[in-house]
């Protein structure tokens, strides 16, 4: 602003107003705290905390509907003083589609939504760059769906071991299964968060990235039984083609269940179907990452 000295020449006055801000006075916590506080966030937003109970309502559902079978194959098993074998692929099987509706209907609360309310360019002028920016939400869908696939599966491992007449035995013979169910879940987990933050980054509006991760599992699906049944190449072949079908072979090869249709037509090996699984997922994973890089905050 301008002012006049005594001598009445003009003169430039700078003023410094105190308008009563409060100054930060805690620690600098540096990009490490920031990846981290948006990781959390992230982890937040997808299970509903902090947020309105409309936005808690599906992982609530989700999460309730894949624990009440394990609760009643439990109590069937204890019923039965164990003649009702515990099945884990078996129950596992009809639960991923409630584990793909989760990604779809959650992904996009995560990337859709930055995108949507512009908070890239506030997030990307701080500690937090484009890579950064990238794991940490990767990292808290992977994280939220390795929990809620992890859950049915230590239930039933915990409840087995509760429900049999000599604890301690069942628990010698059960040792091995905790790395089973452990390794089920980061491979499911792995699996449907690299293809839902693939797809969801893509576009801004939630309907139409919801939509995309539903149909791609479906239509791979759909393609998968397809060549099965009509080109007639073999099952176990068409099975690498649909991701939900292979997680579920992979369950029941981890857990050392068959079926029927397994003893008739064995499958291929356990590294077979994980291999495919982890380049699909690379794959993913790097279509993401270019994507979050080419992005205009």
């Amino acid at each position: 602003m301008r002012g006049n000295d005594a001598s009445g020449t003009t003169t430039d006055v700078t003023t410094i107003h105190d308008l009563g801000y409060r100054r930060y006075a805690g620690s600098r916590v540096g990009a490490a705290g920031a990846w981290r506080a948006l990781y959390v966030q992230g982890l937040r937003t997808v299970f509903g905390l902090g947020r309105p109970l409309k936005a808690k309502i599906l992982p609530a559902f989700v999460l309730l509907a894949t624990l009440l079978p394990a609760l009643a194959l439990l109590a069937a098993s204890s019923a039965s003083q164990g003649a009702l074998p515990i099945r884990y692929a078996t129950i596992l099987l009809p639960q991923m589609i409630l584990f793909v509706l989760f990604t779809a209907a959650q992904a996009p609360e995560l990337f859709s939504r930055d995108q949507q309310h512009r908070v890239l360019p506030l997030l990307l002028t701080r500690e937090i760059t484009r890579m950064s920016y990238a794991t940490a939400r990767l990292g808290a869908l992977t994280t939220a769906l390795f929990l809620l696939v992890l859950a049915p599966l230590l239930l039933l491992y915990i409840g087995e071991v509760g429900v049999a007449s000599d604890p301690a035995a069942v628990f010698d013979k059960m040792g091995t299964r905790i790395g089973p169910v452990f390794a089920q879940a980061v491979i499911t987990s792995l699996v449907l968060g690299c293809i839902g933050a693939a797809l969801t980054i893509w576009t801004s509006r939630r309907a139409y990235a919801t939509a995309s991760v539903i149909g791609l599992f479906l239509t791979t699906t759909a393609i998968s039984v397809g060549i099965d049944d009509l080109v007639g190449v073999s099952k176990r072949v068409a099975e690498l083609v649909a991701p939900i079908r292979s997680l579920s072979m992979i369950a029941f090869l981890l857990f050392g269940e068959t079926t029927r249709g397994m003893e008739l037509d064995p499958p291929g090996s356990i590294w077979t179907y994980l291999g495919t699984l982890l380049a699909i997922s690379a794959a993913a994973a790097a279509a993401f990452v270019a994507r979050v890089r080419r992005m205009v905050p």
